[in-house]
C-alpha cells in the first residue's frame, strides 16, 4: 500500500462514529447560526461529513429531525420544581420558560407551531403542566383539553413574536391605520383604540395565560 492510500485509512479510521448527541449538536448549531430554513437532512448531512442514508438512523424525514430538535431546545425550560406546592404560580413560570426558549432562535416557534415533539423533554414539559393543572383542582378531561389549548395559545404567541423579531415597528402601520379609524364607520374602533394597543408585552402575555386558564376551569367538561 502506497504512502498517500495508508493516509487515506488512518484519517477514516479516526474519524469518530456518528451519535445521537453529535447529531443533535450539529442541528442546534445550524439552527442558531443560519436559523431554521437551514435545518435539512441534506444541509445537516454535509455539516457532518457523511451521507444522508447514515442520518436515517435517527431520523427518517424532516420532520423527525424538525421534532428531536425541538425535544432538545425544550430541555432548557425551567419547570420551576420549587414551586411544587403552589401549582397556580408554577404553572405561570413554567410558561414563560417555554416562551423564552422558543424565542432564543429565529424560526424555533414557527417551527413549534406545526410539529408535535415525542421526546422525553417534551413529554417531561406535558406532564408537568398536566400535574400543575390537576393539582389546580381540574378534572382529568379538563386538564387534558386544558393543556393542548394552553400550549396551542403559548406558541401562537411565540411564532407571532418570531415573525415581528426583524420587523423595524412591526404595529407602527397598523397602529397609525387603527389612529385614523372614524366614530361614524367605525364606532368602537374609534373608542378603545388605546385601549388596543395598551399594555407591554409582558403584561399581555400574563394575562392572556390568565384567560385561557379561567376558560379551562370554567369551561363546560370535555366530551370525548
Amino acid at each position: 500500500m502506497n504512502e498517500g492510500g495508508a493516509r487515506r485509512l488512518r484519517s477514516r479510521a479516526a474519524k469518530e462514529p456518528l451519535s445521537l448527541e453529535a447529531f443533535t449538536s450539529a442541528a442546534i448549531g445550524l439552527l442558531e447560526r443560519e436559523g431554521m430554513g437551514a435545518v435539512t437532512l441534506r444541509r445537516l448531512a454535509r455539516e457532518l461529513q457523511t451521507g444522508s442514508a447514515s442520518l436515517y438512523a435517527y431520523v427518517r424525514t424532516v420532520q423527525e429531525l424538525h421534532a428531536l430538535l425541538l425535544d432538545r431546545m425544550l430541555a432548557a425550560i425551567d419547570l420551576h420544581p420549587h414551586l411544587a406546592d403552589r401549582p397556580r404560580e408554577r404553572l405561570e413560570a413554567v410558561c414563560s420558560s417555554y416562551l423564552r426558549v422558543l424565542r432564543r432562535s429565529e424560526g424555533l416557534a414557527q417551527l413549534a407551531a406545526g410539529v408535535l415533539p415525542y421526546g422525553d423533554n417534551a413529554i417531561t414539559l406535558t406532564d408537568t403542566v398536566l400535574g400543575c393543572l390537576r393539582d389546580m383542582g381540574l378534572s382529568p378531561a379538563r386538564a387534558a383539553w386544558g393543556y393542548d389549548v394552553l400550549m396551542l395559545h403559548l406558541t401562537a404567541i411565540a411564532a407571532e413574536q418570531d415573525r415581528r423579531r426583524t420587523q423595524k415597528d412591526p404595529v407602527g402601520r397598523a397602529r397609525e391605520a387603527y389612529d385614523r379609524a372614524v366614530a361614524d364607520r367605525h364606532p368602537q374602533v374609534a373608542a378603545l383604540r388605546a385601549e388596543l394597543f395598551s399594555g407591554t408585552e409582558a403584561t399581555r402575555v400574563t394575562w392572556a395565560v390568565e384567560v385561557v386558564l379561567a376558560g379551562i376551569a370554567s369551561a363546560r367538561e370535555p366530551e370525548s
